[in-house]
This record gives structure tokens, C-alpha cells and sequence, in this order.
């Protein structure tokens, strides 16, 4: 779960007859984060396309028009649904507006920070040495950054959010609100055109694998309703 990167790291891809669902890890991340998820979606008969991405070296357009593209390599004629965590939400939402040559499926996003990072707002202030360790696209996710490139979801497309309130990570306890998960407060997962928003007992690293979460994903992505 908490090895990062590696240059060598190759999408997963499992074969099922159900529809595709897309997984997007999150900064520092790799495809080993989401294999809890993309285990449990194969077994409810999904094809799964576990698709790691350098989240530290390239910039939010590179890794949109990247991830856009491997996606068009599966995509069919069936819906592709889009489960991400963290970052990849927002880069999920940059290229849904983009409105890309696949049927668009279901969105189901993991603490997305959707208006902006307060970690990334302070750090451009107070801690540049962090800064430069998030890379181009985690200095994007800035509060003000993120309002100026970032629309409003697509009309008719079928979102949901699910935020952690479990706050594991003491050293950005002064910088986040109250209701947080180490890393994302719980208000700025929260926009417009949502289907569904809940807040669960999991912290910002392991919400993706959490049983709650887990649920509450597939249910989403089969029925079209938020029953949390």
C-alpha cells in the first residue's frame, strides 16, 4: 500500500464481462493502492484497469492527456466508470471536461481535495522544500489554482464523493478544519452536481481500501444510487 512510484510500474488490467471501471491513485502513489478496490470490483464482475501514473514528474495537463489516452486503449462500447483517490479525482474531473471519445460511466471520488488543498496553500507560503516535493501537479492543486482550471462537473454525469474523518497526521492538525483526514478536510471534497456525498471512519491513506468505502463504490457504480 505505501510503496511509491516506480519507473518500471505497468497498468493491471482483469478481464470481466461487466462494464470497465477506470482506478486513479493519488500523489506518491502507485497501482498497488488500489488493488484492494480493484480486487473487490472484479469479483462483483467488473473490468478492472488499474492505471498507474507519474504523479510527481509531469504536469496535470500531461498526466490528463496520458491517462486519457491509455483509457482509450479499453474503452468499448459500454460505460467506463472512473474510481480515484485523492489527486486522482481532480485529474479525473480535468479530463471528463474534456469530453473524451468514451462513453462516459459513473465517477466515484476518494478525498478529492475539489476546492483546492489547504496543505498546498500553506506550503506556498510557509514551506517551499515541500512544495517542490509534490511535483508539478501537486503544486496545482493550490485553492486558487484548482477554481481557475477546474469547471463545474458535466451535466448528467453521475458523481459521488466519499470523505474520511479519521485525522491520523497531527502535523497538519492547525492548517485543516475541524472534520479532516490527516490530508483533506472534509468541506473541500464537497461540489456542485453531486449524486451522493457521505463521510466515513477511514484517514486520508487507506480510505481506498476501507469495507465502507468499498461498498458504498460498488453500489454507486451499479445502480446509480446513493444509498449511504
Amino acid at each position: 500500500m505505501m510503496i511509491p512510484p516506480m519507473l518500471w510500474d505497468r497498468p493491471r488490467f482483469r478481464e470481466q464481462n461487466g462494464e470497465t471501471v477506470i482506478l486513479l491513485h493519488g500523489l506518491w502513489r502507485s497501482w498497488r493502492a488500489m488493488e484492494p478496490m480493484a480486487k473487490s470490483l472484479h469479483e462483483q464482475g467488473f473490468c478492472t484497469l488499474n492505471l498507474p501514473y507519474p504523479s510527481t514528474r509531469k504536469s496535470l495537463d500531461d498526466l490528463s492527456d496520458l491517462i486519457r489516452d491509455r483509457i482509450s486503449q479499453v474503452a468499448g462500447d459500454k460505460p467506463v466508470h472512473l474510481v480515484t483517490h485523492s489527486l486522482g479525482g481532480i485529474l479525473a474531473r480535468k479530463i471528463l471536461s474534456e469530453k473524451p471519445s468514451w462513453n462516459i460511466g459513473r465517477l466515484v471520488m476518494l478525498a478529492p481535495p475539489n476546492r483546492g488543498s489547504e496543505i498546498v496553500d500553506w506550503a506556498s507560503s510557509h514551506h517551499r522544500g515541500l512544495l517542490a516535493l509534490l511535483g508539478p501537479s501537486g503544486k496545482a492543486l493550490s485553492s486558487q489554482n484548482l477554481t481557475s482550471i477546474l469547471p463545474a462537473l458535466p451535466t448528467g454525469l453521475e458523481a459521488a464523493v466519499i470523505m474520511g474523518r479519521r485525522g491520523t497526521i497531527p502535523f497538519f492538525r492547525k492548517i485543516l478544519t475541524e472534520e479532516n483526514d490527516g490530508i483533506v478536510s472534509v468541506e473541500t471534497g464537497r461540489i456542485e452536481g453531486l449524486c451522493g456525498f457521505s463521510v466515513i471512519d477511514a484517514d486520508h491513506t487507506f480510505i481506498q481500501m476501507h469495507p465502507e468505502a468499498i461498498r458504498q463504490t460498488i453500489d454507486f457504480l451499479k445502480t446509480g444510487r446513493w444509498t449511504a
